[in-house]
């Protein structure tokens, strides 16, 4: 089979259309959107198509037809107008050094200054050298600037800013940085609110919504299309464009690894897709992931091992995460897709950033006004043990677990819990005692998220009717209700497991059910009894 060529490493939608590179054509939701809003909002991941889209945008306001031949706005524009557009992108300044920040946001405006012959050519290479002071960014330059586009072009400008949280999140664990930083960028865009008649378009993404920001507060029009279900698809691969696009190369994968073309989708499926971003749970597939998977032929974690956000381990330490009471989050939209001017919740932080996503969608009190109700998880098998993994080396500090990590693919393999439980062991004298809490919840903790890191269907807090187990483990024949006790005895938790009717959860699985009691001692800060009880049918 010839081997197509996938946009690895370009997020240019002119490269790739003039490089003959594979696209996902979601022109149509472009067009739909540029003809129902003027001012839109899309928040999504990192890696998850949005610059290509911004890309996209520029060149579609910028009238270039030809390199839209084919696709599905081809049969839908019918204009074709060309507009001056500003693109500002903001994701390549790393800095959180405000004088470096303030010189970054200043060549950004310079360069569309020296194209509209507001500066003179020695102005401009005095700005891109840094020689020029600059105190702060004049709330007047952006807007002299589409006014300038404007006036010399005829037309309504279109203004394109991708990854406008850039700054904020680089400052995420200083509140007093980012209220620094979030000054400058009000300076900054504080013009758009009063430049409405020369502008055309306005689209702005990010991860984060931080309040008090003027991109928001100012624009009273600025449409949120993060949850909306017609823009559901906009960035991601749905299960349809799976198919469709890509079944020669998931067929390859198959044949590499000898499993059929629906065992090879149902891999895919729980590793990569999973994403919900509106109420009516669509789904979509993390984009980046598919293209490095259709392009290597191999399923690796590569969209987590992209780089996990600085601000996201400096949020794990500031809030003491606990992988397993974000697995199953009942909210309301209110909490987890919300603007925030400090992170006191990490639900919004984690559903923005790509970690959470929606799992299920209620509406209750029907006899008052309906409210709607949001269950959160972990989207899908990259995420959830990836993060585990992460949250091992860069939290817990532990980064050899390759021991027990062999330990429970042989219990996986064979059921022998006993090897397994003796491999805990001797993993948990090794845990930092720095680390250890010192109660049941802690190495309730440990057990989820180290079993998380090895892909086990590892379910916490499982709700029957009389209460909520610790931990339940699916495995191919054998499901484990397990219950841990700290300085209490195994009998007491095996009674807990019958007397709450903790197996009542995986009746449906139609498996051999096992009631597995395991006891920790605060003296020995380790295992000292476990007990397997078969529940039988």
């Amino acid at each position: 089979m010839e081997h197509r060529k996938y946009p690895v490493d370009t997020q240019t939608f002119d490269k790739i259309i003039d490089g003959n590179y594979v696209y996902l054509d979601k022109t149509d939701l472009i067009y739909k959107m540029v003809k129902d809003y003027s001012y839109v909002f899309l928040s999504r991941p990192r890696r998850f198509g949005k610059s290509l889209l911004c890309s996209t945008l520029k060149e579609y306001f910028s009238g270039n037809k030809e390199l839209f031949k084919g696709l599905k706005i081809d049969g839908m524009e019918t204009e074709w107008v060309k507009y001056p557009v500003i693109q500002l992108d903001f994701s390549s300044c790393k800095t959180t050094n405000l004088r470096a920040i303030k010189i970054y946001l200043s060549k950004i405006l310079a360069d569309y200054e020296h194209e509209y012959s507001l500066i003179s050519d020695e102005e401009y290479e005095k700005e891109w050298k840094g020689k020029k002071e600059i105190d702060e960014i004049s709330n007047i330059r952006l807007g002299k600037i589409v006014e300038a586009a404007y006036r010399q072009s005829g037309q309504k400008v279109a203004i394109i800013i991708d990854e406008y949280d850039a700054l904020m999140l680089n400052a995420i664990y200083n509140d007093d940085l980012q209220d620094k930083i979030r000054e400058q960028q009000n300076n900054f865009f504080s013009p758009l609110k009063e430049l409405d008649p020369y502008i055309r378009f306005v689209f702005i993404t990010g991860i984060t919504k931080f309040s008090q920001m003027s991109i928001f507060s100012t624009l009273n029009s600025l449409k949120d299309i993060s949850l909306l279900p017609e823009f559901e698809t906009i960035c991601g691969v749905s299960h349809d464009e799976m198919i469709d696009i890509f079944q020669s190369d998931i067929q390859a994968i198959a044949d590499k690894n000898g499993f059929s073309f629906d065992q090879t989708v149902t891999y895919l499926k729980n590793k990569y897709d999973g994403y919900n971003f509106s109420p009516e749970m669509r789904g979509v597939f993390n984009p980046f992931s598919i293209i490095n998977v259709m392009n290597d032929k191999q399923m690796d974690d590569y969209w987590f091992n992209s780089g996990t956000p600085s601000a996201l381990l400096k949020l794990i330490n500031k809030f003491d995460l606990k992988m397993e009471d974000y697995e199953g989050v009942e909210c309301s939209a209110s909490r987890f897709n919300k603007p925030v001017e400090k992170v006191t919740d990490l639900v919004p932080f984690l559903f923005q950033s790509g970690y959470l996503t929606i799992k299920n969608y209620k509406t209750e009190g029907y006899d008052v006004i309906p409210t709607s109700v949001y269950t959160l998880g972990y989207p899908n098998h990259e995420v959830r043990t990836a993060f585990a993994d992460s949250l091992f080396r860069d939290y817990y500090k532990v980064n050899d677990t390759m021991p027990l990590r062999k330990a429970y693919y042989a219990f996986y393999s064979n059921n022998d819990f006993d090897k397994f439980i003796e491999a805990l062991k001797k993993f948990f004298r090794r845990f930092p005692f720095s680390l250890n809490n010192m109660n049941e919840k802690h190495y309730h903790s440990i057990l989820y998220t180290v079993l998380a890191s090895f892909g086990a269907n590892i379910y916490a807090n499982q709700e029957t009717a009389l209460g909520k187990s610790d931990l339940i483990l699916k495995m191919p024949k054998t499901v484990y209700v397990i219950e841990l006790k700290y300085d209490r005895s195994v009998e007491s938790a095996l009674d807990q497991i019958d007397d709450r009717d903790y197996t009542a959860a995986v009746l449906d699985d139609n498996k051999r059910i096992v009631k597995l009691a395991i006891k920790f001692s605060e003296k020995e800060r380790n295992i000292v009894d476990y007990k397997a009880v078969e529940v039988e049918n």
